[in-house]
């Protein structure tokens, strides 16, 4: 074992650590998307949302969405997101040495409620031009939310506090034939904004060794403060085909992949330059987040004047997000880029493309009043298993000659199949405005983790960190209210 693996394997996994909480459960969709577009499609559970068109929100999924509309139309909304992820599990403790591992402390340990509530807007637009053309405009979150853990959790140093804001931002254009069969594309600007921290545990059950080894106590001492944003810009594509009734719906759209690169500035208390041997203060740093492409497909059909079903199946391209790496421009040696920096690989993700389906039920008892149930099953995108790199990297540290098992799925990315039960409807108050609200509950399955880190401390004596536990709780609950109107 040398300082210089473990100091590698430090700056990996702090910042997996971070980047990884920013992508978490709380996203309540596979992997680390947001599903909440609208509250109409909320009390379906979203089943045909590029299809249906109940008002401008469609534009979200659709980009022919537009064509449906005969008037301006705007639509704004807002959904509460209180997701509830828990976990437990024992943390390990051992120095590192040449000599190898010597476990140092045990300590079980829960972390209740670890995923941040949230406010997820949306506002959308549709305008006829002509007979045949229109113009949209979607705006809304894609990607995005908030875990913060107690500072004493065992762990902070692997999954500390994160933030991500995303706003996608969607001008689109539409065709129309005959008022049946429409086409639409959109440009997409999407603007992703994080702030990442992670620190070594209050109260750190350490401490004593660590005065001995580093002359103070490591409680608190900052491993990673980093914050960063970047717009990229991606396209989608639709078409939407309605009968001569208007009671059936049919809609296709894909979305394109994004390669935002967050550009962060780093600090740090541990974490040292490979170049001037200082720790890290407004270092730059650039990650580069492959996220899916989307296809989706919807039907709806009215049949009969009090009722209509909609179904809905979603596939993301999961398999592109394989890895996150870091570059450090600024670490160079004689003009050459340092190789433990530039790339520095950071984790294998190795996410599953899945799918996720939906379906959904509406009553109209009125023509003032629609009201909406709906399920959905929604695929994980983190893998079951092991992940044999992570375990040989525990080996390289001195766990031979088996290493230690570590998971695929962590503790900021607790990632496991969903199952929805939803609830809304919609009154109309004139022609021109009307009212949406939503409620939604979600749950998942409970998922062994385990996870291994190895920081440095001193020249040849290094920590080990290693937690061996599981979510004990992923849920959600999200309420959603929307104002639609047309003139």
């Amino acid at each position: 074992m040398t300082i210089k693996s473990l100091r590698k394997a430090a700056l990996a996994t702090a910042i997996c650590a971070v980047t990884g909480g920013t992508f978490s459960s709380g996203a309540l969709a596979a992997g680390f998307a947001l599903q909440e577009s609208s509250t109409s499609g909320l009390g379906r559970a979203f089943a045909a949302e590029n299809a249906i068109g109940d008002n401008a929100a469609i534009l979200a999924r659709n980009p022919a969405g537009s064509a449906l509309f005969n008037e301006m139309a705007f639509s704004v909304g807002v959904t509460y997101v209180n997701p509830e992820i828990d976990a437990a599990g024992t943390t390990d403790y051992y120095s590192l040495t040449a000599a190898g591992p010597n476990l140092e402390a045990s300590v079980f340990d829960r972390a209740d409620d670890y995923a941040s509530s949230a406010f997820v807007p949306n506002a959308y637009f549709a305008m006829p031009l002509d007979d045949c053309w229109s113009f949209g405009l979607a705006m809304n979150t894609d990607y995005g939310l908030e875990t913060d853990f107690d500072s004493d959790w065992p762990v902070t140093h692997i999954a500390d506090q994160t933030e991500l804001l995303s706003v996608n931002i969607a001008p689109s254009v539409a065709f129309d034939w005959n008022n049946q069969f429409s086409v639409g594309v959109s440009v997409n600007f999407l603007y992703a904004d994080a702030t990442l921290k992670s620190k070594v545990p209050n109260n750190f059950v350490l401490d004593p060794l660590a005065e001995q080894i580093l002359g103070g106590p490591a409680s608190n001492a900052k491993l990673l403060d980093a914050e960063g944003d970047d717009w990229d810009v991606g396209w989608s594509i639709g078409a939407l085909w309605r009968s001569v009734d208007g009671r059936t719906h049919i809609g296709v759209s894909y979305q394109s992949e994004l390669d935002p690169e967050i550009d962060a500035d780093v600090d740090s208390d541990l974490l040292r330059s490979a170049t001037t041997g200082l720790p890290f203060n407004n270092e730059r740093a650039n990650l580069t987040l492959d996220l899916p492409d989307i296809f989706e497909l919807g039907i709806y059909h009215r049949f009969h004047d009090e009722w209509g079903v909609a179904f809905g199946a979603m596939w993301t391209d999961w398999d592109d997000f394989e890895r996150l790496e870091a570059f450090f421009p600024d670490q160079r040696v004689n003009g050459n880029p340092v190789p433990d920096y530039n790339p520095l690989k950071i984790k294998e993700e190795n996410f599953k493309t899945g799918w996720r389906y939906s379906l959904g039920v509406e009553y109209y008892p009125c023509d003032e009043v629609t009201w909406r149930v709906g399920y959905a099953y929604d695929n994980g995108a983190a893998r079951d298993g092991f992940n044999n790199d992570a375990l040989a990297e525990s080996q390289a540290v001195g766990f031979l000659p088996d290493g230690l098992p570590v998971t695929w799925r962590t503790l900021s990315i607790p990632d496991a199949d969903r199952q929805w039960v939803t609830f809304g409807g919609t009154y109309k108050v004139n022609n021109q405005l009307s009212i949406d609200g939503g409620l939604a509950y979600l749950w998942g399955d409970d998922e062994p983790i385990q996870e291994f880190q190895a920081l440095p401390l001193v020249p040849g004596v290094g920590l080990g960190t290693y937690f061996d536990g599981g979510t004990t709780n992923l849920e959600a609950w999200l309420i959603g209210a929307s104002l639609n109107y047309s003139f």
